[in-house]
């Protein structure tokens, strides 16, 4: 075992403790993920999108995974502010804070959505939920980023033609795409690579975190 690694991770990551050449099974995959992040306790974020969902442009991300979920997005310039605690969902533009509904005004609706997009690449069973999703998931566990080497789990997804919806605290907004994410030794993401396909439109999220398990919540 990697020494410090938190038990819960041990269990859910034995497919890439053993170092196994073989695709990983999706399942596995999104435990490994979900247990890494939680443990990990949280992070900061610097999200990049050219999307559909968070308006286009550079954001930054506190975000805990423990002991619940939480997160602040902003984005000074276009004046964008996610902010998810306890429970409650806000979106803050122009000074007026909205609460996100999905089925409440179109003001709420669209908080909502952005509050979506946020949870994307932070919040532990949505990202599990996607990597989760994949068929089948590849695994490189030399891959170089910046100089250093990491493991790396890639694969692609599409959500279309299943028998239920996934639940909606673990479904992707994205419903095809292909994900790429760079692993630390612990087995949280460092690099979130997401090339989403919508409706036949093409569109890029990276995403980099840094200080993970060192932060207080936002």
């Amino acid at each position: 075992s990697q020494a410090g690694m938190p038990a819960p991770v041990q269990d859910a990551c034995q497919w890439l403790l053993r170092r196994d050449t073989a695709p990983m099974p999706a399942a596995e995959a999104g435990e490994c993920l979900s247990a890494a992040m939680a443990a990990g306790g949280g992070a900061v974020q610097t999200l990049e999108t050219e999307t559909s969902w968070l308006p286009a442009g550079t954001y930054t991300v506190a975000f805990a995974t423990t002991p619940e979920f939480a997160l602040e997005l902003n984005n000074e310039e276009l004046d964008v502010h996610v902010s998810i605690r306890e429970g409650r969902r806000e979106l803050r533009q122009a000074g007026s804070a909205v609460s996100a509904n999905p089925d409440g005004t179109a003001e709420e609706a669209y908080a909502a959505v952005m509050a979506n997009a946020a949870e994307l690449t932070v919040r532990p069973e949505r990202l599990a939920g996607m990597v989760a999703s994949a068929r089948p998931v590849e695994v490189a566990y030399a891959a170089p980023l910046d100089g250093a080497l990491f493991t790396r789990i890639s694969g692609s997804f599409d959500t279309a033609g299943r028998e239920a919806p996934p639940d909606p605290a673990s479904g992707a907004e994205i419903p095809a795409g292909s994900f790429t994410l760079f692993l630390d030794d612990y087995y949280r993401p460092v690099r979130i690579e997401i090339l989403g396909l919508n409706q036949g439109i093409s569109s890029r999220i990276t995403a980099v975190n840094s200080q993970w398990g060192t932060l207080p919540a936002p």
